[in-house]
């Protein structure tokens, strides 16, 4: 029975996100010199297939670069328009943030990753990452949270912007520290004092 329009744009939808999270696994772990080759290989598509997805490996990255920046930012963003206390949010950012590195194999973690690995690369985001994308920035989100609760006199003092870098710098160690192999070392509850004037060390 042939097949129907639906059908192929179905199959073709499964196949590019095969090769997506296949190509974020591998950039997340070895970096950005990973060949097509590989990718296909670890999608179980041929080179000609991913291709017909994406023209280039630069392309296929800077796809998951805006999947991860869209995420990020609507998540903190999420956060900031919640009702609740200050130092609520953030022990529950704190929260999410560990139970995503707590998970084998976590995209979150492949995400965050990947932006390391970009930062350090040099790949060109500024040229085709951001083209027409209107997202808050998760340090500014988190340092208007972080305000916030200063106000409210839960959060440590300093500035703000920098203090919100600092939580997300020890985020992207942590993500570091457990695509090595090794568990996470410590709770939530320590995460968020980073920020809150309540530490649990």
């Amino acid at each position: 029975m042939p097949r129907t329009k639906e059908a192929f744009a179905s199959m073709r939808e499964t196949t590019r996100q095969k090769i997506e999270m296949a190509a974020l696994s591998l950039f997340a772990r070895k970096g950005l010199s990973v060949t097509v080759s590989e990718i296909a290989q670890a999608a179980g598509v041929s080179k000609g297939l991913l291709y017909s997805h994406y023209p280039s490996k630069e392309a296929l990255i800077a796809e998951l670069a805006r999947q991860a920046v869209t995420i990020s930012a609507q998540s903190i963003q999420g956060a900031v328009m919640a009702d609740g206390a200050a130092d609520v949010k953030i022990a529950g950012i704190s929260a999410v943030m560990c139970d995503m590195l707590q998970a084998e194999n976590h995209p979150g973690t492949h995400y965050f990753m990947l932006m390391i690995q970009i930062g350090m690369s040099g790949f060109p985001m500024e040229d085709v990452l951001y083209h027409g994308m209107v997202l808050p920035n998760p340090i500014e989100s988190l340092g208007q949270i972080i305000a916030a609760g200063q106000d409210e006199g839960t959060v440590i003092q300093g500035d703000p912007t920098q203090l919100a870098t600092l939580f997300w710098a020890s985020i992207q160690g942590l993500c570091c520290y457990v695509m090595t192999g090794m568990p996470l070392p410590i709770c939530s509850s320590t995460v968020a004092g980073i920020l809150l004037k309540e530490r649990t060390l």
